[in-house]
């Protein structure tokens, strides 16, 4: 283990999180393995450094470090090592715990290969699975060593695409909003006019690089000065009056830059981008005679307006307005087809959080939620809907207790007795039941066509055997779209941000059969999904697909994530007709294949 001076956040959920692998290799009590991979999370997120945090006496306030892992955090901050640290590391070599990093390649597999073959590396996995060494290993064989080298293949991609340069916008949206908040309380009433989050954030990418801050102050130096003193600041990297650009504790660039009042239209279209959406219009604009940067317009003389003269703009609309344009929303400048459409005034009317009446894919603790049917219609109610549909999961996925026939029957009672309570109190809003049923490996689902056919709203999702090739897991993915009783598909392409790369379904194909079938297409707000993209939520629409914005909620704080889902709908210029949950709840279930086929059906 590498000894440090001053260990940083990052470095030390790194120690952490090495230290939880080298006990699961181990084969370490669980809870144990868990904790200190509770605590190398939270670390990892962590905003504040650490170091500051342990010279107040304070590490076990993190979420999920109590006093043993704290006592052990302050020696490696004190010492740069902890002695216990020290000998798992010394006791099981790095390349082990790199080998767990392939995917299909778990603890057990990896401590195997270790003991019994001396592999102690993810090169030497590969040349021993190349040579054909592995298949004399009792449970392994030649499919094993494909799948092993094809893992390998993966994990080699993901290195070089630098997945871990950028964050999820849901570690990076709540740290941003909750630095503005500090700010401003810290600061006197009225120092801060106006403040917006700017860049890629604003734009409500799935990934951020860094956090861009615009505002308006009349003391722009105690502004700088406030904000380079928050807690979760770890490191300045220029201090100036009217711009400063820090690092948090988690790596996060955050640049902070008091404007003039004059220039916040031009300063808020500059930062917020996107570069291709920016050089589109500043084009646009050289055309009609003006040169434009973050200040505003000035004339090149090619135009009406003497060469020298200025235009400021108090507002971004005003600009996009002198310059003929549509103000063009944040979401859709990617340099997509937004500038034009906003010359010709075409750009749709995008989709709102406020346009959702209710959810279709939410968990309970029938399978894997936390909270009881009752209290997650009582949070679905609070947020406003009309509606939300308890979809716990189907047998067939081993991490999860899975429902089955009969428990959707005794669950049925639960929803009865609760929509019974609702109408006896005259509230608008209706629990239905459906299930997240899994697609198994051979395209078959986890719960039969009858038991399907009696629930409201089915979402058929795969979490499993992900590493299929392109054949057969789109072959497996399109067998539960056919399904009659299928209603939607819920994040399609398996993703977790940051954590597991798309599987390689064919999403052209899927789309299509999803047109055809009247299948609805999911968008997974939940951040570390976001699953289907934009990109994708865009050719649904264009294809003719109908979507759907779920939290896939396991807790009540959960259906707060819908924003996020939201953000994806707007980057794909979808609009409120082209969700399916945008509509009351009989309008919305008239829209299933259970309906339409039955209305097909009519003579």
């Amino acid at each position: 283990m590498t000894t440090h001076t001053r260990l940083t956040n990052r470095e030390v959920a790194a120690i952490l999180a090495g230290v939880a692998a080298r006990l699961q290799i181990l084969d370490a009590n669980r809870f144990r393995i868990i904790a200190f991979q509770n605590a190398a999370e939270s670390i990892r997120t962590l905003a504040q450094d650490i170091n500051a945090i342990d010279a107040a006496g304070e590490l076990t306030s993190i979420q999920g470090v109590g006093k043993g892992i704290g006592d052990a955090i302050h020696t490696l901050l004190v010492n740069g090592s902890d002695p216990e640290f020290d000998a798992l590391f010394a006791q099981v070599p790095q390349g082990v715990v790199d080998m767990m990093q392939v995917p299909d390649m778990g603890p057990k597999k990896a401590k195997r290969l270790w003991e019994e073959l001396g592999i102690d590396s993810v090169a030497a996995l590969r040349a021993a699975a190349e040579a054909g060494k592995l298949r004399d290993l009792k449970g392994f064989g030649a499919k094993s060593e494909e799948k092993i080298l094809k893992g390998i293949e993966l994990l080699a991609k993901r290195t070089e695409r630098g997945d871990g340069e950028r964050m999820p916008i849901g570690v990076v949206r709540p740290l941003a909003l909750h630095m503005i908040a500090e700010l401003q309380a810290k600061l006197p009433a009225g120092a801060i006019e106006r403040i917006e989050i700017a860049g890629s954030l604003r734009r409500w990418k799935e990934t951020i690089g860094d956090v861009d801050i615009l505002c308006l102050s009349a003391q722009p130096a105690l502004v700088m000065e406030t904000f380079r003193t928050l807690p979760e600041v770890a490191d300045i990297l220029g201090a100036g009056e009217t711009k400063s650009s820090v690092v948090l504790g988690n790596g996060l660039q955050v640049d902070l830059r008091v404007v003039e009042r004059k220039h916040w239209g031009a300063a808020l279209q500059y930062f917020t981008g996107s570069k291709e959406h920016n050089v589109a219009v500043r084009e646009l604009a050289l055309k009609q005679g003006w040169s434009l940067n973050e200040y505003g317009l000035t004339a090149t003389g090619a135009g009406d307006a003497p060469a020298g003269e200025e235009r400021f703009f108090e507002e971004e609309a005003d600009l996009y307005a002198f310059l003929r344009l549509e103000w063009v929303p944040p979401e859709l400048r990617e340099n997509r087809g937004e500038v034009a459409a906003a010359q010709q005034h075409t750009l749709p009317a995008l989709l709102t959080l406020a346009d959702l009446q209710g959810e279709l894919h939410g968990h309970t603790t029938w399978s894997d939620g936390v909270a009881s049917v009752a209290e997650m219609a009582e949070a679905a109610r609070a947020r406003g809907y009309h509606y939300w549909n308890v979809s716990d999961h189907s047998v067939g996925l081993g991490i999860v207790q899975g429902v089955d026939g009969e428990k959707l029957r005794r669950q049925r009672v639960e929803i009865d007795a609760y929509n019974r309570r609702c109408a006896e109190a005259d509230i608008d809003f209706r629990l239905l039941q459906g299930s997240e049923v899994e697609i198994l490996a051979d395209g078959a689902l986890g719960l039969p066509d009858d038991v399907l056919a009696g629930l409201d709203v089915v979402v058929a999702s795969i979490h499993s055997a992900q590493r299929q090739d392109r054949e057969t897991i789109t072959a497996r993915c399109l067998k539960a779209i056919y399904n009659p009783h299928v209603d939607i598909l819920g994040h399609p392409t398996g993703r977790l941000l940051g954590e597991r790369p798309p599987t390689e379904i064919d999403m052209e194909r899927i789309l299509q059969a999803c047109r055809e079938t009247g299948t609805v297409v999911e968008i997974n707000a939940n951040p570390a999904r976001l699953d289907v993209n934009d990109l994708y939520a865009r050719r649904a629409v264009e294809l003719g697909c109908k979507l759907a914005i779920n939290c896939d909620a396991h807790s009540p704080q959960d259906l707060t994530l819908a924003e996020y889902g939201v953000g994806v709908a707007r980057r794909g210029w979808l609009t409120a007709a082209d969700v399916i949950n945008t509509r009351p709840v009989d309008a919305m279930l008239a829209l299933l294949k259970d309906a339409q086929r039955n209305a097909h059906d009519q003579p």
